[in-house]
């Protein structure tokens, strides 16, 4: 009996411990990134020392580099930094997953960057 109850107090910690989660920077949780395969994305147009580390439909795509430029540039000088850059991954992601399953799709991504050109050109 006493192995049963240790199993039974343990394996659901287990299974939430692997759970991919929100934190607030973005998405957390076992493997810490979105799952993405597909499509491939251009160089960056984004300058300073973030530009490596923005994701590469943001840094490879004029969407992308739009967005990041007008939202997360704070200094209007077409660079940012690697906080600068985390934050435009978080905001991202929350905004292109749709359903919330904390993994992002090609065709998420793809329609997360026409709504946000949509909404630049709005502006």
């Amino acid at each position: 009996m006493p192995a049963f109850r240790i199993f039974a107090t343990v394996a659901p910690l287990a299974l939430v411990a692997g759970c991919a989660t929100y934190d607030d920077r973005g998405y957390g949780g076992s493997d810490g990134y979105p799952s993405y395969q597909g499509g491939q994305y251009g160089g960056t147009g984004v300058g300073g020392t973030g530009a490596r580390d923005l994701d590469p439909w943001l840094g490879g795509s004029r969407a992308g580099q739009a967005l990041v430029l007008a939202r997360f540039d704070r200094n209007d000088n077409g660079e940012i930094g690697s906080d600068r850059a985390r934050e435009a991954n978080a905001w991202f992601r929350r905004y292109a997953d749709r359903d919330h399953d904390l993994r992002l799709t090609d065709r998420e991504i793809d329609a997360g960057l026409q709504r946000v050109a949509r909404e630049l050109r709005q502006r």
